[in-house]
């Protein structure tokens, strides 16, 4: 058979293969990829294209091997074979026909085969040996399989801090913090490095039998755990301590409570606290120092004539408060006590309590004397939804007091004070000025045509401070009315007043603004507004005066 490459370059067919000549006049008058498509398209087997390129580019003049002796593909071959091809497999089946002519196949041959029929990715080398071994005829026979993709591998976290997830503070019934179990907790320094993020992989796409690519599913992103006082990095790829403090799961998010710890008392030896975080104090606060915090606040002692301030958090006291009138608990969330004298709290959540409240002043949500003998003695407690306690007032006529009031209508109510003290400044500063109106219209009056210019102008700035100010005065009048109008308006008068055991003669209870006095013991009650009426349900040992 005629060497193909005959055409192109001189070429000697040798015992011990294929050599051929290329100088550079020769070099420079071909270009190789034409050489080499043809080659790809002749029925040579085994031409080796990286050794023809290597010849080719030295072009030294003389003749060089570029490989064995070609074997030709037997072309009869294409009508002795069919080959089924899907993505994922091929299979081939040779005619008996082809073997009864005395031919037999090789591996080399049916791997040429395969490919001129589109099958370049995948051969099973064992299966075409096993066909010419066996000659195996007018059979499929799986010889070619799809490189399957493999799929991406799922981004991780990488901590780097030692935190476990059943390391947190524990959560009280009441929604509060206790962190007596700080020693467990992990600390950090604002700045650190808390975690690391590697990105999924891509993966890597497969191969279909006849060379087509099959996409490889990407590995699943994970976002970092960013939580409270964490910030991510501008790239993405980590997550930094924004504050100092201890860093504890919250669900499935990394939190850091910027807390401070006071192992001891609050005295001269520490001072007054200003924290933007949590504040954890070991012992009592003594008299006379104040603890102002954004977060929560937890003292496991007592708290002496002190100034306790919880912006946004809950205010826990694991004694009590030993007040003298001078002592405020202050808290957004809630407060928490054991028991308390001549104290004022104020809290737009719960307040609860162990033992009694003495003498105290209380504005909350609810409140709840949680103990077994909790009681009111004295004082004032104003909430907004419910009082429950186990007594209220005393035996010897502490007088005491019980209010559930509408929170809308307080605020109504504040602004009426507020905007009747700032009529009130308005008016005031409008008499003189009225004054002085009157009496440079009188003067303008007496002299008639022989006002000056001048004069006219300095009772022109008069008329014009005096309307300023009326308006002002009017405008103030007319929004005190629409509000005095507005705190008439009745809302949602669900709230109660729960006495367990006994809520003592003298005790003065109010409802939405419907005073009731108890005159006589009642036992176990619940106090409630019927319309304008207070009613009481429950059952009594003594009668009652309404």
């Amino acid at each position: 058979m005629k060497n193909p490459l005959e055409q192109f370059v001189p070429v000697e067919d040798r015992a011990d293969g294929i050599y051929v000549k290329i100088d550079r006049t020769l070099r420079d008058s071909l270009k190789p990829e034409i050489i080499l498509t043809a080659m790809k398209n002749s029925i040579v087997m085994n031409f080796d294209a990286t050794n023809f390129k290597d010849v080719f580019s030295r072009a030294r003049g003389a003749f060089e091997k570029i490989g064995p002796p070609f074997e030709y593909y037997d072309s009869e071959l294409d009508l002795s074979v069919n080959v089924s091809i899907s993505p994922q497999k091929a299979s081939l089946k040779i005619s008996e026909n082809y073997f009864l002519k005395g031919k037999k196949v090789t591996v080399a041959l049916l791997t040429f085969c395969l490919k001129r029929k589109g099958v370049i990715n995948g051969i099973d080398t064992n299966a075409l040996i096993r066909i010419c071994i066996e000659s195996i005829k007018d059979q499929y026979v799986d010889v070619a399989f799809a490189t399957p993709p493999e799929n991406g591998t799922d981004g991780r976290i990488e901590f780097k801090k030692n935190i476990s997830p059943e390391i947190k503070p524990k959560q009280r019934g009441d929604g509060s913090v206790d962190y007596r179990n700080i020693q467990t907790f992990t600390s950090v320094a604002k700045g650190e490095l808390l975690a690391v993020k590697y990105p999924p992989g891509p993966g890597v796409p497969g191969v279909t039998v006849t060379g087509d690519h099959v996409p490889a599913t990407p590995g699943k992103d994970i976002q970092l755990p960013q939580g409270k006082n964490t910030e991510i990095s501008p790239d993405g790829m980590q997550l930094i301590a924004n504050a100092t403090g201890i860093i504890f799961f919250e669900g499935t998010v990394l939190t850091i409570a910027e807390l401070l710890h006071i192992n001891n008392d609050v005295d001269f030896s520490v001072g007054n606290i200003k924290y933007t975080g949590d504040v954890l104090i070991g012992g009592s606060v003594k008299p006379g120092f104040c603890i102002e915090a954004e977060g929560s606040i937890q003292i496991k002692g007592e708290v002496e004539s002190a100034i306790i301030t919880s912006r946004a958090g809950r205010v826990i006291i694991d004694k009590g408060v030993m007040g003298k009138g001078d002592t405020t608990i202050t808290a957004k969330e809630g407060i928490n006590c054991n028991f308390a004298q001549e104290t004022n709290f104020k809290t737009e959540g719960p307040m609860e309590f162990s033992r009694y409240l003495l003498h105290c002043k209380v504005d909350c949500d609810t409140l709840d004397g949680t103990g077994h003998d909790a009681g009111i003695i004295g004082g004032e407690v104003r909430a907004r939804k419910s009082i429950s306690v186990k007594c209220c007032g005393s035996d010897n006529g502490a007088p005491t007091k019980v209010c559930i009031y509408d929170k809308n209508k307080g605020l109504i109510l504040e602004k009426v004070k507020e905007l009747t003290a700032l009529h009130e400044k308005l008016s005031a500063e409008l008499e003189p000025i009225e004054r002085q109106l009157k009496a440079k219209a009188a003067l303008m009056k007496r002299m008639g045509d022989s006002i000056t210019d001048r004069g006219r102008e300095e009772v022109k700035k008069w008329v014009d401070a005096y309307n300023g100010m009326k308006k002002k005065c009017d405008f103030v009048a007319g929004k005190i009315k629409e509000l005095e109008s507005a705190s008439r308006n009745t809302g949602d008068r669900s709230g109660f007043i729960q006495v367990f055991d006994k809520c003592y003669t003298g005790t003065s209870v109010v409802l939405y603004d419907i005073p009731y006095q108890v005159k006589t013991m009642l036992i176990n009650k619940k106090l409630k507004l019927n319309g304008q009426t207070v009613t009481i349900e429950g059952t009594s040992q003594h009668d009652e005066s309404k």
